[in-house]
């Protein structure tokens, strides 16, 4: 019996949101890396995000500048943990019924 490989620590949720939202190529670049050791249910999602931030960057939507670029991924990184909590309520509401 095959033990289940244990998840690399940058293709864990937290430490690969965080990630994209500092820099999406470099998540992209990890994400194609990593693409066997990521767990199945996660590769789709950590795909879409990784070329949505991408395109982010080359398109210069993000502003330029350390303390911008900061500042800007600490908000988009609180309002999505915001929508995933708000999303995992409701999932876990509609699981119980």
């Amino acid at each position: 019996m095959e033990l289940p490989k244990p998840t690399p620590f940058l293709m864990r949720r937290v430490p690969f949101f965080i990630l994209y939202a500092l820099c999406g190529p470099l998540a992209l670049l990890i994400l194609i890396i990593y693409w066997r050791d990521t767990p199945t249910d996660d590769r789709g999602a950590y795909l879409f995000f990784s070329v949505v931030f991408s395109l982010f960057f080359i398109t210069k939507i993000i502003p330029n500048g350390l303390l911008s670029i900061v500042i800007f991924s600490a908000t988009y990184t609180f309002v999505l943990f915001v929508t995933y909590i708000m999303l995992d309520r409701k999932r876990n509401r509609h699981d119980k019924e």
